[in-house]
């Protein structure tokens, strides 16, 4: 993707994701990254990477476009402590009072780069200035553990 994206320009973030008017016309205007990402990624890649544009434009775009004007962490919780390719899946057994207590109660955000150097970064969550709680929502649950969340909601108090 030379010259235009540097590696280490490149980052990676959620399928799910929310703009700002100044971001979505960004993206709209935006052919020259787009093609790039759409030439560029693909599943199965040599050395057994893999690269996704719907994970990789957006993040690597305002990296290089607007890197002080994004939050550079999720709003959404995800637990990828198991290595695997998709993060971990709450059963029923595991959603408890405690488990939405100690996800509501981040307020750093860590990152571990997905190359072989394994890089870790924090940063506080910073909400106007403020050091917050980093997620308002949470992922993934298991159909079966709907029952669990839903009678730890009706009872809701602040976590």
């Amino acid at each position: 993707m030379l010259p235009e994206v540097r590696e280490s320009d490149f980052r990676k973030g959620s399928q799910w994701f929310s703009v700002k008017r100044q971001h979505a016309l960004m993206i709209v205007a935006d052919s020259l990254y787009y093609t790039k990402f759409k030439l560029h990624c693909r599943p199965g890649m040599e050395d057994g990477r893999n690269c996704y544009a719907d994970e990789h434009y957006l993040p690597t775009l305002f990296h290089m476009m607007d890197p002080d004007g994004i939050a550079n962490w999720s709003v959404t919780h995800v637990d990828w402590s198991e290595g695997k390719w998709h993060p971990k899946a709450y059963r029923a057994q595991d959603v408890s009072y405690e488990l939405l207590k100690n996800i509501t109660s981040i307020d750093t955000s860590y990152h571990i780069t997905s190359d072989n150097k394994k890089v870790v970064t924090q940063n506080p969550c910073l909400w106007n200035g403020v050091k917050r709680p980093c997620y308002l929502f949470a992922r993934k649950f298991y159909p079966e553990s709907i029952n669990n969340l839903m009678h730890l909601f009706s009872n809701y108090k602040l976590f």
